[in-house]
């Protein structure tokens, strides 16, 4: 479904054309906080790591919550732009990688440009539903302080998004809006987090809708993700430790999630065959909630 671009009102124009390229670099790096690899990382570490995170170590169930909302963010994303079909500005086409020194070009071309549709913003409604669901489980600190900074990085991913130039305000805000009230739905149906297997199941189906409205290497690699994470879930569920029982099974852990990071790296790097997509991304998703257990097993040998 295909709606006229009438979303700009100047603001992304004003502040990208007034950012130098010091600027630039630094919101390219501040967006990270809001891209796909970075909040999966950060729900995989909540998970796996379970208490032996230092300070902010939470039980695993409510880490697989951060975790599946992850994947709900990027199947719904992928879903919403593919209804909407709306473009990005004009200034996402590149060009201001030519004001950049030529040692950064490359750099500021890999993690601060975009291509595709631009509405909603995937930043914007990932890193509210990642990061607002920090906010929801983690214990440290009052709920207030924890909101507070959640707030702060939100809102610094989703201005990073204006002065890199590759969205407009309309699609941060409407990010945002919808990622909150998603959010707060899966947490209510979750019963606060502690139930990540309805998340996983939702994300599932947004997946699966979000290939009905297109058959792309996003939308496949969305629903094979989300599809593994839940059946290895189910599978593993009632084994799984709330928590690690060893140090050693920990730092086992995370060596599995680093494996299956690698496998991510590799499918997104090389875009395979679209069942090679989906499949390699079911075994990588269903390797990462599967790390906890495979960690506390080769630990014992």
């Amino acid at each position: 479904m295909v709606f006229e671009n009438g979303r700009s009102i100047g603001v992304t124009d004003a502040i990208h054309t007034a950012a130098d390229w010091p600027v630039l670099v630094l919101f390219g790096l501040l967006t990270q906080l809001g891209d796909g690899w970075f909040l999966f990382l950060l729900g995989g570490t909540l998970y796996v790591a379970g208490d032996q995170l230092p300070r902010w170590g939470i039980e695993r169930r409510r880490g697989l919550f951060v975790l599946g909302l992850v994947l709900t963010a990027v199947a719904l994303v992928g879903a919403l732009k593919a209804y909407f079909q709306l473009p990005r500005p004009p200034s996402v086409s590149g060009g201001d990688v030519l004001v950049l020194p030529p040692v950064l070009r490359s750099l500021f071309a890999t993690v601060a440009t975009a291509d595709g549709y631009g509405f909603p913003s995937g930043h914007a409604l990932g890193s509210t539903m990642a990061w607002g669901g920090c906010a929801l489980v983690l214990r440290r600190g009052s709920f207030r302080k924890r909101a507070g900074i959640a707030g702060v990085i939100i809102g610094l991913v989703a201005l990073s998004r204006l002065v890199l130039g590759v969205h407009y305000l309309v699609d941060v805000v409407v990010g945002i809006v919808v990622g909150g009230l998603v959010l707060w739905s899966l947490y209510r149906l979750t019963d606060g987090g502690t139930r990540p297997g309805q998340v996983l199941l939702v994300a599932t189906g947004v997946g699966s809708l979000g290939v009905l409205l297109g058959v792309t290497f996003e939308s496949v690699a969305a629903v094979g993700a989300a599809a593994g994470a839940w059946v290895v879930w189910r599978a593993v569920a009632d084994s799984t430790p709330a928590h690690p029982t060893t140090r050693r099974a920990a730092v086992t852990g995370f060596v599995v999630l680093g494996a299956v990071g690698g496998l991510f790296v590799a499918i997104t790097a090389l875009e395979p065959p679209l069942a090679l997509t989906f499949l390699g991304s079911a075994v990588g998703a269903g390797g990462t909630v599967g790390a906890p257990l495979l960690g506390e097993r080769f630990a014992e040998w």
